[in-house]
């Protein structure tokens, strides 16, 4: 562990503390870790095996939707531990895509589901894992 001092503006500061007090949280070196750690996984993610969840927002109502996202979850089967589906209004639905792989399976992944019409959004966070530890191979 390391000890670091840092400085920031004071709306940073004052955000910092708005998100301790909302969270119940009394240690800041625990939260800017946290921070950091989740930047890290949405930026910085590393050419490596990882292991986290895709988060598709879309409208199956709009033409084929469902059936493309379908079929790219069944192109990366060996990407894809569990699906958790949604079902938020009439035509708007949430799936959530457990993964462990190589990065750069999942990025090409996420690129497929994104070119989809109906598709609204794909979200992801995800963090390095050891291949042996999650079977990524």
């Amino acid at each position: 562990m390391k000890r670091i001092s840092i400085t920031i503006p004071d709306e940073a500061y004052e955000a910092l503390e708005r998100i301790l007090n909302k969270l119940g949280i009394k240690n800041r070196s625990r939260i800017v870790t946290d921070a950091i750690l989740r930047y890290e996984s949405e930026v910085l993610v590393p050419e490596e095996n990882v292991a986290g969840a895709i988060i598709i927002y879309y409208d199956h109502g709009r033409g084929e939707t469902t059936k493309e996202v379908i079929e790219v979850q069944h192109n990366y089967l060996g990407l894809i531990r569990a699906i958790s589906h949604l079902h938020l209004r009439k035509n708007l639905c949430m799936e959530v895509l457990s993964i462990a792989g190589h990065w750069a399976d999942i990025k090409n992944m996420v690129a497929q589901l994104r070119r989809i019409s109906g598709v609204l959004t794909v979200r992801y966070a995800l963090m390095p894992v050891e291949a042996e530890d999650h079977h990524c191979d």
